[in-house]
């Protein structure tokens, strides 16, 4: 009988986990549909033992300020917000480190074949380089 039990709760276990990955897998899926705008998805991450704030701003070939957010990060935390729809344009992603410490970082305008760039903002523990910028776009 315990045998039986132990069985049936490690099945429902693993259904439940299975269950749980396909939802959060198909929640965290971005529409890349083409259209005339692009999308930027971006990610922070801390991967200090303090907590800092990330400011995040992007202007466009106007030098007109388009998004401007600042996020408190947790030490070790990634940040997942949600993608912003830009129209096709020169931008300059301006990521400013507890109100100090800035990068800059310009981009193309979108080729009309690609409409995805990535943007990963990585907080360091190197004094001398705590802030990166990697981007890519797909």
């Amino acid at each position: 009988m315990n045998k039986k039990f132990a069985y049936t709760f490690i099945a429902i276990c693993v259904l439940a986990s299975i269950a749980f990955f396909i939802v959060f897998s198909l929640s965290d899926q971005t529409d890349t549909t083409k259209n005339e705008n692009g999308t930027l998805r971006y990610f922070i991450r801390n991967s200090d033992n303090t907590a800092h704030s990330v400011t995040v701003e992007i202007l466009d070939s106007q030098n007109i300020s388009r998004f401007n957010k600042t996020y408190n990060i947790a030490p070790n935390e990634t940040l997942k917000p949600t993608p912003i729809s830009l129209k096709k344009d020169t931008y300059l992603y301006k990521i400013t480190l507890d109100n100090s410490i800035t990068k800059r970082q310009i981009t193309g305008e979108y080729p009309e074949d690609l409409d995805l760039e990535l943007l990963i903002i990585e907080v360091n523990k190197n004094p001398k380089e705590p802030l990166e910028l990697h981007h890519a776009i797909e």
